[in-house]
This record gives C-alpha cells, structure tokens and sequence, in this order.
C-alpha cells in the first residue's frame, strides 16, 4: 500500500483517480436494486423445480443454469455494497444494504437446501448416462460426481434447511471483528526519533517497519498499535472462540471428525496433508531461526523483536510515488505478452485499484473477483 502521509486522510481529501470505480458493477442503487429484485424472482423460479429432477436430465440442467444464472448476480449485488462498506467501516448506511444482502443470500440458501438431497436419491450411474445424453449437463459432471463423493456428509433436506439457516449467524464472529478492528478502532499517534507525528493505522505501522532504521521508532509503533488491540484482548478472545464453536457446530453436524477434515474434504484433500506439513515445517525451522541470528548481527541491534523482520538489510531507501512505477510495473509483466500488458494498463486507467489509506478503511489487501466486470483491488 503506498504510503506519503503520517496521518490517516479523510476520503474526500484523495482524488477520484485513486479510488476505484463501482460503476463498473452497477451504475447506481436503483439498478442494484433491479439486481437485487432479480435474486428474489430467481429464488422463486429455483424453488419451482423442488421435486422434479428425478423426471430426466431436462429440470437437472434447468435447477443448475439458474443456479449459475443466481450465483454470478449474487457476485454483483454483494460487492457493490461490500467494496463501498469496506471504504468507511463506519458508513452504518452502506452497512444495512450489505447486511439486506447477507439476509437474501440465506433466503437463497434455504431455497436451495432441498437440491443435493433430492439429487442424491437419483442413482449416480443414472445421472452420468444424463451428462452422457446432455450436451448441457457435461460442464456441471465435476460439480456432480463429487457431490456424490461428500454424499455421507449431506443431510436430508430438513437438516440442510436448518443449516442454512445458521448463516447468519455463523457470520457474526467475522461481522463484530471488523467493527472492533477497524470502524471503533482508535489509533493512537506517536512522535518519531525525526520530530514527525503519526497516526498509527494499520497501514503507516507496516510502512514504519520496513522504513524506519531507528529500531526505537519501530518498536514505539510496534507498541502503540498492539496497545490499542491489547486493550480489547477479551473481545477478540471472545471472538476467536466463537469461531471455533461455529466451526466444531458444522463439523458436528455434517458428520465429520475434526473441523481440519470438515475444512478439507470439499476440496478433496486429506488431512495428512496439513500434518505433513507441521511436521516438516517444525523440522525445518533452524535454518530459519539462523537467518534471523544473522539479521540481528547484520543489523547491529542489541536485541531481535518481530517489529525488526521488515525492515531491510541494505541502507539504499528510496520511495516512489504510486504513478511512477505504474509503467515499470506494465514493463514488468511483457513475458505474459501484450493483451496481458494491455489488461493491466486498464487495470490501472480503469480505477480498479483503491490505493490509499482512509480513515475507516479496511485494513490489508485483497482483490474481489466481480463476476461480469473485473476484479477489484
């Protein structure tokens, strides 16, 4: 994240360059609306085939194109109010249009719950000669062989219905953690070794890291920001358990035996994996630890802390406004070739990138994959 400021800047102080253009998605809230209304009238036309796929592969294809039709909407309508939520975690409007969303992504889970149930009951020899007979179906065959695969941990549709209902609050733990972390946080300001006042964001801690060689000025910030997150420590203790309690609720109720397997066996993958990798890792680690013992001797400091991880070993520190590497950047990627380059010069032009800090801002980095637009970042 580019930083040039040592204090968090109100948005209307950045220019409409650096902000990203949700335009792209839905040019206002009435056409979010009319998106929104058309989730509510496909839910229905889903709800409508309950009960009829075992009648050939005509409603099978039928239930699993407007499920597709649903689910690549869903990405718009959910984005157009999350991305503007997540420019002013305080923006308690904005919040409402995401939580109206959140509360019709569970109107559709519900609508769905019946499907892999009905589904299952038709034998899997019978839906493969469908695929075979159906041009349509042949994309969604992964979908459906490995439905059949996790077959044991479905439920029947009383007992998906009652998950879905449990969304809601399955997303509460996350919910209260951005509003504790970012839309209440108050970030208190330090005075640099230089003279210099700075609000310790997220964003300028990091910047302060891997920056500041005076190891006194990053380990002030390093404490005045895990101050303010160590003032709350109950809470986001609080928090974390809950996660843990939603993710034992859903290993428990789908059959599993650990919530590692409840999170890997969608994806095929066994949880030998997982412990493999612990395994090695913890075998490994010397050469790490002397990596940092050759960092500390490098650095000259009396004493080694997280806070001295970032910074570099060579004293060279140059900084580079954000429009001036854009074209070093687009010269970078020319191996992936021009239409990649091209793509990513409208990346920059486009807006897609919201690349300064503000107060309120979601911390940290991420890019939305907007289905039917561009990814934004």
């Amino acid at each position: 994240m580019p930083v040039d400021a040592v204090r968090s800047r109100n948005r209307e102080e950045i220019a409409e360059q650096y902000k990203w253009n949700l335009n792209d998605i839905f040019p206002t809230w009435e056409s979010w609306e009319e998106g929104y209304k058309r989730i509510e009238t496909g839910i229905e036309r889903y709800s409508a085939l309950k009960g009829t796929l075992a009648s050939g592969p005509g409603r099978l294809l039928e239930a699993y194109q407007i499920s597709d039709e649903l689910g690549q909407l869903a990405y718009r309508v959910w984005y157009y109010p999350s991305l503007q939520y997540d420019e002013d975690q305080r923006d308690n409007a904005v919040n409402a249009k995401r939580q109206q969303v959140q509360i019709l992504f569970a109107r559709l889970a519900q609508a769905q719950c019946w499907f892999n149930p009905e589904l299952l009951q038709i034998p899997l020899e019978t839906v493969r000669a469908w695929i075979a007979s159906t041009e349509g179906l042949t994309v969604y065959r992964f979908a459906i062989e490995d439905l059949y695969r996790q077959q044991e941990h479905v439920l029947d549709e009383a007992g998906e219905r009652l998950m879905s209902l449990s969304s809601r609050l399955a997303s509460t733990p996350n919910e209260a953690y951005w509003s504790l972390s970012t839309a209440d946080a108050k970030f208190p300001t330090i005075t640099l070794s230089t003279g210099e006042e700075v609000t310790v964001s997220y964003g300028q801690y990091r910047a302060i890291l891997a920056t500041r060689r005076e190891q006194a000025d990053r380990e002030k910030a390093f404490r005045a920001l895990y101050g303010t997150y160590q003032s709350t420590v109950n809470t986001y203790a609080t928090l974390y358990n809950g996660v843990c309690q939603r993710d034992w609720f859903h290993a428990r109720a789908r059959g599993y035996t650990s919530t590692l397997e409840a999170a890997l066996h969608g994806d095929n993958i066994p949880t030998s994996v997982v412990e493999t990798l612990i395994e090695t890792t913890r075998a490994g680690v010397e050469p790490l630890r002397r990596y940092h013992r050759l960092r500390r001797q490098t650095l000259g400091v009396p004493s080694y802390h997280v806070f001295d991880f970032a910074i570099p070993l060579v004293t060279y520190d140059k900084k580079y406004a954000y429009d001036e590497v854009l074209d070093w950047i687009t010269e970078a990627v020319a191996p992936l070739g021009k239409e990649y380059q091209a793509r990513m010069r409208e990346g920059f032009a486009g807006r897609w990138i919201d690349v300064y800090e503000n107060e309120g801002k979601r911390s940290g980095a991420y890019s939305a994959p907007v289905y039917g637009t561009h990814p934004y970042m």
